[in-house]
């Protein structure tokens, strides 16, 4: 399949229209994006329940949570995006989806499969990729990181020395990270939309954030300043709520800011996966998708 490459620009058009998502059909797209808040929350909620049941859990009972929450985060949390992506992509080609969709592929166990097989692929390239990156350092790095780390939390804590080449290792691991999340949601959003194979969707997903790394670029600069004002405002908010519901009761304070910081998650999820999939519509969907929803053909150089 052809991937295209884009112009520093989109990154900027990809982000705008993530945030712009839920305009046409808001109630289908946040109410979706709370369904997949809700099923993410599932082993957080199975944990505090299980702590408050049993007081302080036992290493058994915290290994068992542990295994939960990771068969969770791998056998359920990828179908149930996929379906959002689905219900995103409904939406965005003039469908009518509902929020309830977002569980459909999971209820396909093939379409399921293939979602989850890429995402153990993608597991096993992120742990080559970020291991050799490590190791390129040497484990030397680990090891003063580990004392630096150690002595923050002493008794008496210190300011660490960082040891030599830490800036480029972070800037590395950075640029890689962005690299990683570029190939998921190509990846994803071609087993999920586009019907690709795992390493059909995997070789697209590396192809097209190579192409696009310069766009990708851009969107993670604006994002991390956009982000960072978003979550002073939202700390704002909740401190600000918190203190007035705690004149009067704690559990008040907690009933006034959970909702502010729920739907702070929700927007969240919105945004994200509307950029996941604004930006896996303009570097991999056919031209008929691309002309009947028109980008902004300025920002793409066709290679």
């Amino acid at each position: 399949m052809t991937t295209r490459a884009m112009g520093p620009g989109a990154g900027w058009t990809w982000l705008r229209r993530g945030v712009n998502l839920g305009a046409a059909n808001p109630r289908a797209i946040l109410g979706g994006a709370g369904l997949m808040l809700l099923v993410a929350l599932v082993p957080t909620v199975l944990q505090l329940a299980v702590q408050g049941t049993l007081g302080a859990a036992s290493t058994a009972a915290m290994g068992g949570l542990l295994g939960f929450s990771l068969l969770f985060s791998l056998l359920v949390m990828p179908p149930v995006m996929a379906g959002y992506l689905r219900l995103i992509h409904a939406s965005e080609t003039g469908g009518a989806p509902r929020a309830g969709e977002i569980f459909d592929v999971l209820r396909s166990p093939p379409e399921a499969l293939r979602i989850i097989g890429l995402v153990l692929l993608l597991m096993v390239l992120g742990i080559v990729l970020f291991g050799a990156v490590i190791a390129g350092f040497g484990l030397d790095m680990l090891e003063q990181l580990s004392t630096a780390v150690a002595a923050t939390q002493s008794a008496t804590p210190t300011l660490p020395q960082l040891p030599p080449g830490f800036g480029m290792l972070m800037a590395l691991m950075l640029l890689l990270a962005l690299f990683f999340n570029g190939v998921y949601a190509i990846g994803m959003c071609q087993v999920a939309l586009a019907g690709r194979g795992v390493f059909g969707a995997l070789r697209d997903g590396l192809v097209g954030t190579l192409k696009n790394l310069l766009p990708l670029l851009v969107a993670a600069l604006i994002a991390a300043i956009g982000g960072f004002v978003a979550l002073l405002a939202l700390a704002l908010a909740v401190a600000l709520l918190a203190f007035i519901g705690g004149l009067v009761h704690p559990v008040l304070a907690v009933v006034l800011a959970a909702p502010v910081y729920l739907l702070a998650m929700v927007a969240a999820y919105v945004i994200m996966f509307g950029v996941m999939y604004f930006y896996w519509r303009d570097v991999c969907a056919d031209p008929a998708m691309a002309e009947a929803l028109p980008v902004q053909r300025d920002d793409q150089v066709e290679l």
